[in-house]
């Protein structure tokens, strides 16, 4: 699924872009969303933090080869990470992340992130 964005730039710098991508016959909008997508790449990157220790894990749960994690980073803050690739991680994105299969909540302290995984655990075994 798509979306879309406006941007606004120069119109000396679109006259150029646009010259460019009619000389070598490319998508325009495929040059951008290839330019996003290495930007997010990067940061995403950048804005990973080391996880300092492991505190409880859920292994094999609620799906054989997906976690409930809650941790302690190098940041200080306490997460809960689930999924079958968060919680494996040895840097883990600085941000919450909420999507469903794979997912981080940051909390200030450890009982915080305990709790809220209780909760999803508790969540997951009513169903």
């Amino acid at each position: 699924m798509k979306t879309t964005r406006t941007f606004r730039i120069d119109v000396d710098l679109a006259e150029r872009f646009n010259r460019i991508t009619d000389v070598l016959m490319v998508n325009g909008s495929e040059v951008i969303r290839k330019l996003m997508e290495e930007y997010v790449e990067e940061k995403e990157e950048e804005l990973k933090v080391k996880v300092e220790k492991i505190i409880e894990m859920r292994d094999n749960f609620p799906n054989n080869e997906e976690a409930y994690t809650v941790g302690k980073a190098e940041n200080g803050k306490y997460f809960f990470a689930w999924g079958s690739e968060i919680p494996y991680k040895e840097k883990v994105p600085s941000y919450g992340i909420e999507d469903g299969e794979n997912g981080i909540s940051w909390h200030d302290t450890e009982k915080k992130a305990i709790l809220e995984m209780k909760e999803a655990v508790k969540t997951w075994n009513s169903k």
